[in-house]
């Protein structure tokens, strides 16, 4: 069989790699970019192990390609171990970027993530076995390791990856961000091509499949090196993710507008319902007062009555719109500013706090401020009864928001409790959190093994008023 470095010369080779791995490294520049300096991304902290994954990625090809030339052939050996080592790992980071995509499982997450560990953890034990077997000679056993890592690690994160973008777009679509919904089905698939062409097409082995689905079966098919669909691959895996952060932020400015037009309106309500409640609230109470003090000198006594109880009337609706959840509605920034108060008041040198909030501003919605001080509420408690009870050293507190709700994790380091042994009637802590979560037609999961883990959801519908608008 023609061997693939006979078809193509050198040049070419450096070219295609060149270009190989400068897509990657753009795309890693991009999403790091975009990671620093927008903090609200749909899907930011995936945006980081993506980044991570460019950058490593790209490296690894451009060493492929400084290696290819051969202008230090005594370095080539150690440059064929670090290339492994970044070309494997750059997978590993992959398998991140498609976990912390799993948001509705983002408190599912372990399972999976012991799994990717286990495996990137053999891949290395394995390397490192056949090196010292082969006294480090890795150029008699190069070909076979990077088939190897092609499979464990490349074929199954970009599989992996492909799963968890069509995850990710269908809870988009169900919050009718649709444009970027469909990009990420387009990058999903692109993805999975992408795997298929560096997890499945590499080096020539004999035993099944690498026997027949190799790169040399793949050029005296095609006459095209696979190389070059790569690198068609990786730029469009990096002009879909450039035009999804374009349109994000189209989309995000046009909800920003949105959400500052409410708040103006908020506003404008809160500022009528001050005006109704220092003025003509107290003017109509005055009129009353005046009408009861001519109550006896009034000979049409009742005409006298229906003023007063028109006025009376007048009064209690005023009453009602002050009390209506228009005029005390907030927004998620201020949930926000009120957990991070908490946390700066019961943080002590003895008990961490470590609070994580995701709630993008394409997803958030306005909610009642009834509705925040419940939820502040059962996260105070919460601390109050790790520091009473629970010997722990740290609290995490995780708000999560998609387009169904909020999902709140609250959780400690301590020893747990029977939860089958508490008498909620008797623990007014507990029961006041029960109740509160049932005023917002929320759900809530204790796990109290070994740990003190609350797992929390509040619809949108339990902590909001009106109808949300999507752009």
């Amino acid at each position: 069989m023609v061997r693939f470095n006979i078809l193509m010369n050198l040049q070419q080779t450096v070219v295609l790699y060149f270009v190989y791995g400068l897509a990657f490294f753009s795309m890693g520049m991009l999403s790091m970019f975009q990671y620093v300096n927008h903090r609200d991304f749909l899907f930011r902290k995936s945006l980081f192990y993506l980044a991570i994954f460019g950058l490593t990625h790209g490296s690894a090809e451009w060493l492929i390609m400084f290696n290819r030339l051969n202008l230090e052939p005594t370095l080539q050996p150690i440059l064929s171990i670090v290339i492994l080592v970044l070309y494997g790992s750059s997978f590993y980071f992959l398998d991140f970027f498609a976990l912390h995509l799993f948001k509705e499982y983002r408190f599912h997450q372990r399972k999976i993530q012991i799994i990717v560990n286990m495996v990137f953890i053999f891949w290395l034990s394995s390397i490192g076995f056949v090196l010292m077997q082969n006294d480090f000679r890795i150029m008699d056993v190069r070909e076979g390791l990077i088939l190897f890592t092609r499979y464990l690690t490349a074929l199954p994160s970009g599989i992996l990856t492909t799963i968890s973008l069509l995850i990710y777009q269908r809870q988009l679509r169900k919050a009718q961000i649709l444009t970027i919904a469909n990009l990420l089905t387009l990058l999903a698939w692109i993805f999975l091509l992408y795997s298929i062409s560096t997890g499945l097409i590499g080096e020539y082995f004999d035993f099944f499949p690498a026997r027949f689905i190799n790169r040399d079966a793949f050029i005296q098919t095609t006459h095209i090196p696979i190389e070059v669909f790569r690198i068609l691959f990786a730029i469009g895996i990096s002009i879909i993710l450039f035009l999804v952060i374009l349109i994000y932020e189209a989309l995000k400015s046009k909800q920003e507008r949105f959400i500052l037009q409410k708040q103006v309106s908020i506003n404008e309500r809160r500022r009528m319902g001050s005006q109704l409640h220092d003025i003509v609230l107290q003017q109509l109470f005055a009129a009353k007062l005046n009408l009861d003090q001519l109550d006896e000198d009034v000979k049409n006594q009742p005409t006298i009555d229906v003023v007063r109880e028109n006025l009376q009337t007048s009064m209690q609706n005023i009453r009602d719109f002050l009390k209506s959840p228009v005029i005390r509605r907030v927004n998620m920034d201020d949930i926000k500013q009120e957990i991070e108060l908490l946390i700066f008041e019961e943080s002590t040198p003895n008990l961490k706090i470590h609070f994580e909030y995701d709630v993008p501003v394409m997803l958030s919605r306005p909610i009642d401020s009834q509705a925040m001080n419940n939820i502040v509420y059962i996260i105070r408690e919460f601390i109050l009864n790790t520091k009473k009870y629970a010997q722990a050293n740290r609290v995490d507190i995780d708000l999560i928001g998609n387009y169904e709700g909020l999902w709140l994790r609250l959780a400690d380091n301590g020893g747990g409790f029977d939860m089958d042994a508490v008498d909620f009637t008797a623990h007014f802590g507990l029961n006041s959190i029960r109740n509160r979560v049932e005023l917002c037609q929320g759900k809530m999961k204790w796990d109290t093994h070994d740990k003190t883990q609350c797992d929390l959801f509040f619809p949108w519908k339990g902590i909001i008023y009106d109808t949300p608008v999507t752009p």
